[in-house]
């Protein structure tokens, strides 16, 4: 009788090479996915250290201009002074001692942000002082508005933002040449409540950098106003709760603030001046009580190309002048002439 012999095969064999080859499989598919994920993003510098700041306990805590005549430090024949100031308002500042401080200060450019005028006003105090004056007023009316009034004729003079296509533009980047220097006036885009236009401010940012790097080399850059950005924890009030929260204060915009400086051979003329100052700010909401906490933030700057520093001889805040604005004004002493 034939017997059919059957030839068993060795157990888990089959198993054993299906295995290996579902953990190749496996492996090559985890190298393709490590390939292709994006990279963690780097830490910014900006990011808050864990120290949580305001105002130093010396740094005035009015809510109103000081009354009497206004003590300002003088300056040297010789130097030009430059000095910007968020108004939030002409119309609602001048009721609340815009031209006396205006007038104590004397700046031979000031620059005005948040001006909020629909048409180059009509303004007695104003039209004393500067015979040149440049307002740049946007297209939504009562909104925005950026203002250079200066005792020296520029070269020339351009509105807006070249390849930032907003209907704000107008009203937010004034850049005024004069023979030395180029004065870069600027009320930048909020990135909003809930960071709601923080898309915008990143266009924003693209824009200025390519802007900043397309003026004149052989001249002297000054890019100043409210720039709606700080550089690092030391210049707001409560930093930790506010990372990537809060306008002003987003890993995308620090970055991309840091990046255009270092792309224009830009620095912060304050900071440069102010290495080691905690706590200073230039902007104090009104609401919360802001002002009386000393909880602020510093996002009014006088940038400055690099190589124009040693022109820079001082960069100071003024604490004090607070009430016509919810801002202080920021003012520079440069060599002159501009």
């Amino acid at each position: 009788m034939l017997r059919t012999v059957v030839r068993a095969r060795a157990p888990g064999v089959a198993m054993v090479k299906r295995a290996a080859s579902s953990t190749a499989a496996a492996s090559s598919k985890k190298v393709r996915a490590s390939e292709s994920a994006p990279a963690a993003a780097a830490p910014s510098p900006a990011a808050p250290s864990g120290q949580d700041h305001t105002a130093p306990e010396w740094v005035p805590r009015n809510a109103q201009l000081p009354t009497g005549a206004l003590k300002l430090a003088p300056r040297d024949e010789a130097h030009v002074r430059l000095m910007i100031w968020n108004i939030t308002s002409l119309k609602s500042s001048d009721t609340k001692g815009f031209m006396r401080y205006l007038r104590a200060e004397d700046p031979d450019v000031a620059v005005l942000s948040e001006t909020k005028v629909n048409e180059k006003p009509s303004h007695a105090g104003i039209d004393t002082m500067y015979p040149y004056q440049y307002w740049g007023i946007g297209e939504k009316k009562g909104y925005a508005g950026i203002a250079v009034l200066s005792k020296i004729k520029p070269a020339q003079v351009q509105y807006g933002l070249p390849g930032f296509d907003d209907p704000s533009s107008r009203g937010r980047l004034l850049t005024v040449e004069f023979a030395r220097t180029v004065v870069v006036g600027t009320y930048a885009v909020n990135a909003g409540d809930n960071l709601k236009t923080l898309e915008t401010k990143n266009r924003w940012n693209a824009a200025l950098e390519k802007h900043l790097a397309s003026l004149p080399r052989d001249k002297d850059i000054v890019w100043c106003g409210d720039l709606n950005v700080v550089w690092d924890d030391r210049d707001l009030a409560g930093a930790t709760k506010k990372w990537n929260k809060s306008a002003g204060y987003t890993q995308a915009e620090c970055d991309a603030h840091r990046r255009v400086l270092a792309t224009n051979d830009m620095c912060d003329a304050w900071r440069e001046l102010h290495p080691d100052a905690i706590g200073h700010y230039t902007y104090y909401g009104w609401r919360g009580n802001c002002r009386a906490r000393g909880a602020g933030w510093r996002i009014d700057s006088f940038i400055v190309s690099r190589k124009a520093l040693p022109r820079v001889q001082s960069c100071e805040i003024r604490h004090d002048i607070y009430g016509a604005s919810d801002h202080v004004p920021v003012v520079a002493d440069m060599t002159g002439p501009l």
